[in-house]
C-alpha cells in the first residue's frame, strides 16, 4: 500500500470533522461566579483632615508671624522717643536766641529716654560732643560740638549756623543705632563733668512718647 494513501486515511477523519475534537461551551452559568460582587472602588482621598506635616508647617508659620509682630512692636516702642523728638525739632524756631539751648536740651532729653539720667545729664563740652559724634555719619562729625558750645555765648547763632545745627541734629535723631552710656574714663579724663549736674538733671526730663501735652506755665 502506498504510504501517502495510508497517511491520508489517518489524517482525513480528523480534518473532515474538526468540531468533534473541540468541546462545546456549556450554556449553564457557573454557580461560583453568581456569588461574586461588583468591584467597589475606594473613595477619593480628600484634603481634610491635613497630614501631620501640614500642621507642623502651619505652626511654624504662626510662630514666625508672632515673633515678627513682637519684634516690630518692640522696635516701634524703642524708636518712639526719637520720633517724638524729631517732631519737636521741626517745631523749634531757628531764629530764636535760645535755639541752640533748645536743641541741646532736646538731644539730652532724648538720650535720657534710653539711658540713665546720671550717665547723660552731667555730660557737657567735648565729652558731650564726642558722644554725639559717635552716632553721626562720618562726614557730619566734629561739627556739632562747636555749634552747641555757642549756647554759652551772648551772641545767638546765625541763621546759617542754626540751619547747620538742625541738619546735624536730624540725622542723630534718625540714627537706628542703639545708644550706649559714654565711658566714664573719657568723661573724667577730660574733666567735663559739671558741678551743676544735679541741678541740670532736675531741669531736664526724658521725652515721653505718650505725653503730647504742653507743660503748664509755672507761677
Amino acid at each position: 500500500m502506498d504510504p501517502a494513501t495510508v497517511n491520508s486515511e489517518i489524517v482525513t477523519p480528523v480534518i473532515a470533522n474538526p468540531q468533534a475534537a473541540v468541546p462545546m461551551a456549556s450554556a449553564t452559568p457557573n454557580p461560583a461566579l453568581a456569588d461574586l460582587q461588583d468591584i467597589i472602588h475606594p473613595d477619593p482621598i480628600g484634603a481634610w483632615p491635613w497630614a501631620i506635616g501640614y500642621w507642623l508647617v502651619l505652626a511654624l508659620v504662626i510662630a514666625l508671624i508672632t515673633l515678627l509682630v513682637i519684634w516690630l512692636r518692640k522696635r516701634a516702642r524703642d524708636f518712639a522717643p526719637k520720633k517724638v523728638a524729631k517732631q519737636l525739632l521741626s517745631q523749634l524756631d531757628r531764629q530764636a536766641p535760645s535755639y541752640v539751648s533748645d536743641v541741646n536740651s532736646l538731644l539730652k532729653r532724648t538720650a535720657m529716654s534710653y539711658l540713665s539720667r546720671d550717665a547723660i545729664a552731667s555730660l557737657d563740652g567735648e565729652a558731650w560732643a564726642t558722644w554725639l559724634d559717635s552716632y553721626l555719619p562720618a562726614p557730619k562729625r566734629q561739627r556739632i560740638g562747636h555749634l552747641l558750645a555757642k549756647r554759652h555765648q551772648p551772641t545767638p547763632l546765625t541763621l546759617a549756623e542754626a540751619n547747620e545745627l538742625h541738619e546735624l541734629a536730624k540725622p542723630w535723631l534718625a540714627s537706628k543705632a542703639t545708644l550706649s552710656a559714654p565711658e566714664s574714663n573719657l568723661v573724667q579724663a577730660k574733666g567735663y563733668v559739671q558741678a551743676s549736674g544735679d541741678a541740670q538733671a532736675k531741669s531736664q526730663a526724658p521725652i515721653q512718647p505718650a505725653d503730647t501735652k504742653q507743660p503748664e506755665a509755672q507761677c
